[in-house]
């Protein structure tokens, strides 16, 4: 059950078009081509009653900096790279030119805290509407309301969040009135849970999406003409519906249709037809090898889908061979470029999802980088050309040129069928019928709690 945002919060926030909406920073301004200026809301009081300055932004994101690895390379400053110019104006060095700094610190996990906070003993300090009262670990977290919030009241004086692992047990205490709201329960339950009087679900779409990646530098499916077989005996709608529970919509493409850029609307349309996919399988080289097709064993749904697309494929003379690998070793052995086939997600939780696009098709982002630099191959990388309108995207702050260059980019790709989509994610929320004013949001984690009710 995500909490963390309505205990500490980030600079930005997230809209439901996943726009950028001012936070804790009132606003903010590129001042050069490395350098960020951001202005700190003034009134805004911690947990312990001190008042939110620029120091405290300083503070926690050297604290990013210094127990993430990764967090540099991900926000592109380094420790010592962000500055209080006053008392409310925080200055951020980016490492390189990065158009897309406010967006990226627009996530759950770049959160404000106090110096005083106890990492060790999980006692965090922040700005939320909530504070921690109690904490059992791996059992439950209590929060009560924080009378002196600065955006507004909240309705419920307290809220304790439940760890339940398995969803099924989730569904159940739900049923069993043990709890009011139950976070992801299977979709095998929706049904029953939409059916039963004293309960509802609530969906919203979130910034993921399922698809198969076709390694294209693996023979057979380095013919495109097999590629695009693929895609037309695959039926979006029937996955969706049948195997999805209707949770979720079918997908155009490997971006969710919530991420602006994504080019839903106009990317080539692959509607099932299984003469056209068994005309392209004979037309293509395939010699009737098995395919590989990986997939994580922590794939929801993921082996009933994968069986579904194994069915067809077998109709149109394609022979696929389903391999569920653990999930510590799967990311490794598609960077190896061992499968032919990979059913993969995608998503993200900050408001700028530029590394999804650099990440998986660029041929020097993370899935390609290790093939494209001992191989000069990759695994979803086209070339140079897809490389050029991503980079271009990637380094405007221009929205509408970014959209137009990502849709150039996104079109090539499914032209040339790098990837089959499936559908775009959507999470569950079920509750007992006597809660209401549910705000569910895009990204999952940054939900509010604020205006929930408990007849």
């Amino acid at each position: 059950m995500p909490y963390y945002t309505n205990i500490l919060e980030p600079l930005i926030w997230v809209t439901d078009e996943m726009e950028l909406e001012p936070w804790l920073a009132t606003d903010w301004e590129a001042t050069g081509e490395t350098t960020w200026e951001f202005s700190i809301r003034e009134g805004v009081t911690f947990h312990n009653g001190e008042e939110l300055v620029a120091d405290h932004v300083v503070w926690s994101f050297e604290q990013v900096l210094a127990e993430w690895s990764y967090a540099p390379g991900w926000l592109h400053i380094e420790p010592g790279n962000v500055t209080a110019l006053d008392e409310y104006t925080v200055e951020f060095e980016t490492m390189d030119p990065f158009p897309t700094f406010p967006g990226t610190i627009a996530h759950n996990m770049i959160a404000i805290q106090h110096p005083d906070r106890s990492r060790e003993n999980f006692e965090p300090i922040g700005t939320g509407p909530y504070q921690v009262e109690e904490r059992e670990e791996s059992q439950y977290v209590r929060t009560s309301a924080f009378d002196d919030y600065w955006n507004g009241d909240v309705e419920l004086e307290e809220l304790t969040f439940n760890v339940i692992a398995d969803p099924n047990t989730r569904a159940l205490s739900l049923q069993n009135g043990d709890v009011d709201v139950a976070f992801e329960p299977p979709k095998s339950r929706v049904g029953s849970l939409r059916e039963n009087d004293e309960t509802n679900v609530t969906t919203n779409l979130s910034p993921g999406a399922v698809y198969v990646g076709c390694n294209i530098y693996k023979e057979p499916m380095d013919d495109a003409k097999l590629r695009q077989a693929l895609n037309y005996a695959t039926s979006q709608t029937d996955l969706v519906e049948t195997i999805l529970s209707g949770i979720g919509e079918p997908a155009k493409g490997p971006v969710a249709e919530s991420i602006f850029w994504s080019g839903h609307e106009n990317l080539p349309d692959y509607e099932q037809d299984m003469e056209e996919a068994s005309r392209l399988v004979e037309e293509s080289s395939y010699d009737g090898e098995a395919l590989g097709f990986y997939l994580s064993n922590e794939q929801v749904d993921g082996e009933l889908l994968a069986q579904a697309l194994q069915q067809w494929y077998d109709e149109i003379g394609v022979n696929v061979e389903i391999q569920v690998v653990e999930e510590a070793s799967f990311e490794d052995t598609v960077r190896a470029g061992d499968p032919h086939l990979v059913l993969e997600s995608s998503g993200t939780n900050s408001g700028a999802a530029d590394y999804l696009i650099y990440e998986t098709f660029h041929s020097e982002g993370d899935v390609n980088e290790r093939l494209y630099a001992d191989e000069g191959t990759g695994i979803y990388n086209l070339g140079d050309e897809v490389d050029r309108f991503i980079e271009e995207g990637f380094q405007t702050g221009d929205q509408e040129e970014k959209e137009r260059k990502y849709e150039q980019a996104l079109q090539r790709i499914m032209e040339e069928a790098v990837v089959v989509p499936i559908n775009y994610s959507e999470y569950i929320v079920a509750t007992s019928s006597d809660v209401a004013n549910m705000d569910l949001r895009p990204i999952p984690e940054m939900v509010r709690w604020t205006g929930l009710q408990n007849a």
